[in-house]
């Protein structure tokens, strides 16, 4: 073949092979890509939390004696700068305690969300809520399941029921009775050294009361 004819043949396929190839890439129109995402304001706020920490906690539950307790906790904004992670350690109620939790923004529900779990207890706390327009106050709701919240409604019936009589705790456990969550938690920023975390409860006829108060101070060595 001569060289004329090969250059022909060439400019003859050419159209032909780029649209095999376009056929074989891959459509920039309609093409779905993991999202990427990166930490917004909200999540930014989660930084004053950040540093390690020594609390003291006051518990005055209703039907339950008055305790106290005290630790550390070291926090840090982590995996990306989407989560606050809490490690805390020290004595609650005369006992070790040892719990973890983190909090982070879904911007899609644009709530923040967190879990907690600690060494008292086989429940995992689920939480959402919101920060104030000063960013230093965090509320948020307790979460139950539904299996949670039928056995918590079981064993209150139970308790109208067996009003005045004995019973074996050990049989109720399993209905809830030992089960008690408080329906919110408060964060609250008081400078770049303190901050207070409060739980609120409600009693059985409905009225709210202040469960549990933590105070938390920066380390001296942390102290800015």
């Amino acid at each position: 073949m001569s060289r004329w004819k090969l250059l022909a043949a060439v400019v003859a396929f050419a159209p032909m092979i780029g649209a095999l190839r376009a056929q074989d890439e891959p459509k920039a129109d309609g093409q779905q890509r993991m999202p990427e995402f990166q930490p917004g304001k909200e999540h930014q706020l989660l930084k004053q939390f950040d540093g390690d920490w020594e609390f003291k906690a006051k518990c005055t539950m209703p039907g339950m004696e008055p305790s106290e307790g005290q630790g550390t906790e070291s926090a840090r904004l982590t995996h990306g700068g989407f989560w606050l992670t809490c490690d805390e350690k020290g004595m609650m109620k005369d006992k070790d305690f040892s719990g973890q939790g983190f909090i982070g923004y879904n911007p899609a529900a644009k709530k923040y969300v967190g879990v907690w779990v600690d060494n008292h207890s086989p429940f995992m706390g689920k939480f959402i809520g919101d920060a104030d327009t000063s960013g230093k106050v965090f509320t948020f709701r307790f979460m139950m399941t539904e299996k949670e919240m039928a056995a918590r409604s079981a064993a209150r019936e139970a308790d109208k029921k067996d009003a005045g009589k004995e019973y074996d705790k050990e049989s109720r456990k399993d209905m809830g009775k030992e089960m008690k969550v408080p329906d919110r938690m408060v964060h609250e920023i008081k400078d770049q050294d303190h901050r207070t975390l409060k739980f609120y409860g409600k009693d059985d006829s409905g009225k709210e009361s202040l469960w549990t108060e933590i105070t938390y101070t920066r380390k001296p060595a942390m102290v800015k």
